[in-house]
């Protein structure tokens, strides 16, 4: 069994939309420092967590080289995405078994561990098989941060259930404590 093919729902399968993009995306790989992909579906209810994060970080100052998107895409369009960038920063509601707006920080490397485990489970069709398939075409950015938080509802319904709408300034808190942390 691959390292993350556990069954999960499927996310929407809209294209990347650019939240801010700070740089013509055509300027030299090494100045494409990070990329957040706020990832879900926001009609699905938890699901759109990723992408209000992403949102949210949008109205924050942001370190150069560091681009905000959407991607509520499958596979083969989130490996697309990643290439050529230093760093991928993915937030997405993830079931680890946790109680509901708990949230965890991960790299790639370690899914592959805790997914051969019990309890983890990304957008089988969308992040997870991205990374795998990204890994084995040698285009897996160089680091890889997963900001996971345990849904409460995956339904239809744009609303966030209150413990994952809660987590929503802490984990943004940290990932601008994490940006940050790098321009020093």
């Amino acid at each position: 069994m691959h390292f993350l093919q556990r069954a999960c729902h499927e996310s929407s399968t809209l294209s990347c939309v650019p939240l801010n993009v700070p740089q013509d995306p055509s300027l030299p790989e090494k100045q494409r420092q990070t990329l957040i992909l706020g990832v879900g579906n926001t009609l699905y209810g938890d699901d759109g967590l990723g992408v209000r994060v992403a949102e949210e970080l949008t109205h924050q100052k942001l370190p150069p080289g560091v681009a905000v998107e959407i991607a509520a895409v499958s596979g083969i369009d989130l490996v697309l995405r990643m290439e050529g960038w230093e760093r991928v920063i993915i937030i997405d509601a993830v079931q680890m078994g946790e109680k509901p707006g708990a949230w965890r920080c991960f790299r790639a490397e370690d899914v592959r561990y805790l997914a051969g485990g019990q309890g983890l489970s990304l957008h089988e069709t969308g992040v997870a098989q991205a990374l795998e398939l990204a890994e084995a075409l040698g285009k897996l950015p160089k680091e890889v941060l997963i900001y996971g938080v345990e849904p409460e509802r995956l339904e239809l319904g744009e609303e966030l259930s209150p413990s994952v709408q809660g987590a929503i300034p802490e984990i943004t808190k940290h990932i601008l404590g994490e940006l940050w942390k790098r321009e020093r």
